[in-house]
């Protein structure tokens, strides 16, 4: 079967006058005609394989979306048929509004490969199964499109971008799903949440609401990330002023392959804050960026050990642990060593945040990512940005804004000891 990213789709409304309490009324009667099929589509897609099981389960999101759409415009309830026409019709400007809402922007052709492999799979399921409602010349017209689409696009996707890292056991992948710490937090905020609250203008919460969040989790600045990745991920929905659970709340924290990707979604929202956040050119923007290295070295198997990240600027003599002079006091001036311990100290506040979530672990002296939350934090610093930046794409970060005398020069000199790990100093004691 075709594999690619459990990325979660946009909302796709048909390109169509539909009224929208209809559109949703034909929503919900194909999300019951699919959910009936699930464990046996499960089943025949995962071939008895447990890592399959959550990429199976993803693929049906694709599909409730995209079978709504091409019924929207027939009557009475929906069935395993899909007529040849509106298939032809509807395929394009939903491929389309895949690519237009990829994230990053290269990455549309693989999205749109992800959908129709997903479609062919479906057809496959329900004509092998002998499920298939409508005759076998529709059935032949439905896949020629299918296949026609694929041959646009080059191909479907028939490896992972994941393929040789290490995967998470079907019982690690449920307790993960189940009882992360980031899990057990969004539940507890969206028990608080209950049927619906108030939001400011911009679908943030109020101070009061932050500060009832904030004993909930247990600090202002975990509810406001939470929140913020909640909202992203789609566990809660900011529409009109108010917010009340949202698509997938009800599946969020289950151990099934739904409540699995939930995770998964959220855990990646949630990473992606944490190497975001901040203004490039600031000590927050600069912390944010040499996390994304870290993180993306670890979901590569190549741990960074904890120890250089404390021991950033720990010898204000710029001398590293074999004794050399890196030349950092001439570089930066006399603060270089003040400018690099508030890099490693925002460094350190960030690793012990995500591993207090279930994301990060430190047991072992090295910054790794547990397997169970692997596609979680490689989603957020490797596919959901694209990959990692060309060097000389990246953009300078400009440390003047801390210290005039610093200049560019500081990150240079942050970013070379995150490649260069044996030129860090001594962590403090």
């Amino acid at each position: 079967m075709p594999k690619s990213r459990t990325r979660k789709p946009k909302n796709t409304r048909p390109r169509t006058a539909t009224p929208l309490g209809e559109y949703e009324r034909r929503r919900r009667s194909v999300d019951l005609m699919v959910d009936r099929l699930t464990p046996d589509y499960i089943a025949w897609a995962s071939q008895g394989e447990d890592d399959l099981s959550a990429f199976a389960t993803g693929q049906l999101l694709v599909v409730k979306m995209f079978v709504t759409i091409v019924s929207s415009l027939g009557k009475g309830a929906p069935t395993l048929r899909l007529d040849p026409d509106q298939v032809a019709g509807f395929l394009p400007p939903f491929l389309d509004d895949v690519a237009a809402s990829a994230d990053p922007e290269d990455a549309a052709v693989d999205d749109q490969r992800y959908v129709v492999g997903t479609l062919v799979d479906w057809l496959s399921f329900l004509e092998e199964t002998g499920r298939w409602e409508g005759t076998a010349d529709e059935l032949e017209a439905v896949a020629e499109v299918l296949d026609t689409e694929a041959e646009k696009l080059g191909g479907i996707v028939d490896a992972s971008p994941r393929d040789g890292l290490p995967e998470a056991t079907e019982e690690e992948a449920a307790e993960f799903a189940a009882s992360a710490p980031f899990v057990q937090h969004a539940r507890a905020l969206l028990g608080w949440l209950g049927a619906g609250r108030e939001t400011t203008p911009d679908a943030t919460l109020s101070e009061d609401s932050l500060a009832t969040a904030a004993e909930i989790v247990g600090s202002p600045d975990r509810a406001r990330r939470l929140w913020e990745a909640m909202v992203n991920a789609e566990l809660v929905d900011v529409t009109g002023g108010s917010a009340r659970p949202g698509e997938g709340a009800a599946d969020l924290g289950n151990s099934d392959g739904l409540g699995q990707l939930e995770a998964q979604f959220l855990g990646t929202e949630i990473v992606v804050a944490a190497c975001t956040d901040g203004t490039p050119g600031t000590l927050e923007g600069e912390t944010a960026a040499v996390l994304t290295t870290i993180l993306t070295a670890a979901v590569h198997q190549e741990p960074f050990p904890l120890d250089d990240v404390v021991s950033l600027g720990a010898d204000p003599s710029g001398l590293n642990v074999h004794g050399d002079d890196l030349g950092v006091e001439e570089e930066l001036g006399p603060d270089a060593s003040q400018q690099l311990k508030g890099l490693a100290e925002g460094l350190l506040t960030e690793i012990r945040e995500l591993e207090a979530l279930g994301l990060l672990t430190t047991a072992d002296g090295m910054v790794s990512v547990p397997v169970a939350a692997l596609d979680a934090v490689y989603d957020a610093v490797v596919d959901y940005e694209g990959g990692e930046a060309d060097d000389e794409d990246e953009q300078p970060l400009d440390y003047a804004a801390l210290d005039e005398d610093g200049g560019e020069a500081a990150d240079d000199a942050a970013l070379e000891l995150a490649d260069h790990p044996e030129d860090a100093g001594e962590p403090e004691a």
